[in-house]
Parts: C-alpha cells; sequence; structure tokens
C-alpha cells in the first residue's frame, strides 16, 4: 500500500519507519522543513533506539507536502489547551488538507490521541472514511512495541475500513485474540483509558510509599508482595518521584476535561491528578530535608532531566518541576543526563551542564536521583561521595540499596523505605 504519515515525531515517525519496514510505500509529511531535510540525511532529530537504522528503508521517504496515498495517517500533537482540553488544531488542519487532495486516499487513520467522538467529526467533516488506530508505542522501545504489538486495536465504522486495516497490518501476522475490532468512539476512549488506568496505578504506588514512611514498611517488598498477584501483575509498580512524560499528563488531564464537559465527573481520575501534585511537592520537600530545612545557596546535583530512561523526552518530566522550584528557594542547579542535556539546555535557564556524573557533584552539598539511567545505577558511589562538599543522597527513582549507599558514605533518603526521611 501507498501511506501518507503525517507528523515527524516520535509517534509519526516509527509508524512511517516500521510500516516501511513492512513492505509499504511511505512519504513521512511534516511542516518543519528543517526537520524533513534532516531526515532526508538519515539523521533523527530525537532519540529512540532502533529507529536510526529503519531510516535507510528504500520504501521510506521525507517531504513537506503529500502526494496521492491509498491510507493517509495522522500522526500529529493534541497537546493540552490552555484550559485543559485536547488542543486538536493540527489535527484538523491536516484533515482539511486531507479533504482537498486532488486524489483522495481510501481512508484516513487516526493514530493521534484524541477524545472519543473526534474520528466521527473527521469524517462528517472530509466526507472520508475514518478509522481510529490509537497506538501504544512507549518511548524507549516504541520501534518493538510497533512490530510485537500486545494488540491492535481499530476503530472503523464498515467492513471496508476493516478489510484496510487488515491489509496494512497483514506482515505482522497477529493471531486474531490480539486485533480488536470495534466503533471509532471505543478505540478512541481505550487509548485514553490505558493511559490513565497506567497513570492510576502509578500515582497509588507513589501514594503508598510515603505511607509506608509512615508505618515503617518496605515499598520495594510491599509491591512485590502485590506484583506476584496475577490480576494485579508486576509492571508500573515502581515508586518515583511523579508522573511525567509526553502523554499520561496530558491525556488524563484532556479526559478530565471532556468528561466535566459532558457533565459526567470522573473522581478516580480528578483525584490522580491531584494526587501527582501532591507528591511531586513531596518530592521537593525531601530533598529540602536532606539539606537541612533550606536549600538556599545550596548546591543541588540533578542526575536525570529526561521524564524516564532511554529517551530524550523533557516533555512533563518530573524535573520541570523539580528544578525550577529548587531554584525558586534558592539553589544552585549542576545537572547531567546520558541524552537529555540539549534539550536540557533549551529547558531550563540558570543550570550547569557537565557529561560527567562525578564532574557534576563536585562541590554539591547534595545529589538527587530523577531519571532511572543504567549509567547511574553502576557509578562508583564511594568515589561519588568523595567528590561531594557533603555525602549527601536524595534518591527518587529507589536504584540504589540504603545499605549501598550508606556503606558507600552518604546520608541517603530514598521512596517509601525504612529509614526513609519523612517529608
Amino acid at each position: 500500500m501507498r501511506v501518507t504519515v503525517f507528523g515527524c515525531g516520535y509517534v509519526g515517525l516509527v509508524t512511517g519507519a516500521c510500516l516501511s519496514e513492512l513492505g509499504h510505500v511511505v512519504e513521512c509529511i511534516d511542516i518543519d522543513a528543517d526537520k524533513v531535510a534532516t531526515l532526508q540525511s538519515g539523521t533523527v532529530p530525537f532519540f529512540e533506539p532502533g529507529i536510526d537504522a529503519l531510516l535507510q528503508n528504500k520504501n521510506l521517504s521525507f517531504s513537506t507536502k503529500a502526494t496521492a496515498p491509498d491510507l493517509c495517517i495522522i500522526a500529529v500533537g493534541t497537546p493540552l489547551a490552555e484550559n485543559g482540553s485536547a488542543d486538536l488544531s493540527q489535527v484538523f488542519a491536516v484533515t482539511d488538507l486531507i479533504s482537498v487532495m486532488e486524489k483522495p486516499p481510501k481512508a484516513i487513520v487516526m493514530k493521534s490521541t484524541v477524545p472519543p467522538g473526534t474520528t466521527a467529526k473527521i469524517a462528517a467533516r472530509t466526507g472520508l472514511e475514518t478509522i481510529s488506530n490509537p497506538e501504544f508505542l512507549r518511548q524507549g522501545s516504541a520501534v518493538q512495541d510497533f512490530m510485537q504489538p500486545d494488540r491492535l486495536v481499530i476503530g472503523a465504522s464498515s467492513k471496508r475500513g476493516f478489510a484496510l486495516m487488515e491489509q496494512l497490518y497483514a506482515p505482522l501476522n497477529l493471531p486474531a485474540e490480539r486485533i480488536v475490532n470495534t466503533s471509532t468512539n471505543s478505540a478512541e476512549l481505550t487509548k485514553y483509558a490505558a493511559n490513565v488506568f497506567l497513570t492510576t496505578k502509578l500515582a497509588f504506588v507513589n501514594e503508598l510509599a510515603l505511607y509506608c514512611e509512615t508505618v515503617g514498611a518496605d515499598i520495594d517488598e510491599v509491591t512485590k508482595g502485590i506484583g506476584l498477584d496475577t490480576r494485579i501483575g508486576n509492571q508500573f509498580l515502581q515508586a518515583g518521584p511523579g508522573i511525567g512524560g509526553s502523554c499520561f499528563p496530558k491525556d488524563i488531564r484532556a479526559l478530565a476535561f471532556q468528561s466535566k464537559a459532558l457533565n459526567h465527573h470522573l473522581e478516580i481520575v480528578q483525584a490522580v491528578i491531584a494526587s501527582n501534585d501532591t507528591h511531586q511537592n513531596a518530592m521537593l520537600q525531601k530533598i529540602v530535608n536532606m539539606c537541612g530545612g533550606s536549600v538556599s545557596g545550596k548546591r543541588v546535583a540533578i542526575f536525570g532531566v529526561t521524564f524516564k530512561a532511554e529517551t530524550d523526552d523533557l516533555r512533563n518530566s518530573v524535573s520541570t518541576v523539580i528544578i525550577p522550584a529548587l531554584q525558586n528557594l534558592g539553589a544552585k542547579i549542576t545537572a547531567t543526563d546520558p541524552m537529555g542535556m540539549e534539550n536540557g539546555k533549551t529547558c531550563f535557564n540558570g543550570v550547569e551542564w557537565k557529561k560527567d556524573p562525578y564532574l557534576a557533584v563536585e562541590s554539591a552539598d547534595v545529589v538527587v536521583v530523577l531519571t532511572e539511567w543504567e549509567l547511574f545505577r553502576k557509578i562508583d558511589l564511594a568515589r561519588l561521595a568523595e567528590a561531594m562538599k557533603a555525602a549527601k543522597l536524595v534518591d527518587l527513582r529507589n536504584i540504589y540499596t540504603g545499605d549501598q549507599a550508606r556503606g558507600a558514605g552518604f546520608e541517603y533518603d530514598s521512596i517509601g523505605r525504612a529509614g526513609s526521611i519523612k517529608g
């Protein structure tokens, strides 16, 4: 099939590159001419393991203008608007372009995350078959997630629509039980429901971690105990500094907004948003407490600014909350991140950057782990402590044990473990 993918971000580029690997002729479109030129040169403008090699596929091309495809896939951003709703302006701008194509496609496929009812609106707006096919790609493993998906969710309003998607994904050879054929509204809500459920799971574990500190329990032991229950599972049970990334924070707020607009309040969703805000404030307080109640004039070394490891993405990262808050309290910040430094330089003001973690902690009063990079897991803690002005470590990813850190000479705090310093 001839496929045009609109949007060359994480979702669009991975989708286009992987479809070309499946044998389709794919053209990826973006209005950013510089980004297109970068991709045409074979360079990926962001970090995503495995994507570079796929750019060499001869079936894949990049342009600012679309030709005549069989399918048009929309994979543009749907960021939060100021009022908390999903901003669909990019989606509708693309659909308007598609509707005036000289040769219209057989169908439009919606990959962008959109509120229930959007796909139906696009169909009415364009007069074209419009299919909802939400993505479930995790940054850091997006190529594998596309090529070996847990499931395919396809929302269509006709047998023809389902047949087109069957043809598109036939090379994956997925068993029938992993393909969910449903309505467009159900497909759209499935995406939101999945992200919000995982967000809820994370928020619960973070709340539970702080409660462990109150009652003298250990969050690692508790989550192992509940994770072995097959009804719960062991994924998304890792306590951390808060919920971040390009999807979870915006999607839960967009769903909350739409439910309010429809006069149907999703109380758990609202509670998760409030819980995460409270948790991030508690993490800030842990750092302040480690510094004796004030960070004014203190040097804070930040290990990791991306929202998780294996990505260079800072969108909604906890670092974008913690670092400015520390600066407002008078702290001086030095930061290091294996892949996030360049984006970090454009995101933060007044931060000193060091490639070497050992250099990042020189003259530091405290080091704070915000991202669980393997580089930080393997670091020589004794050497780290020796390089610091004060050997204090706030481990907000629980990547070390208390014995490791204290044995290396650190005053140590983590999340939800015996001996953690209460906020």
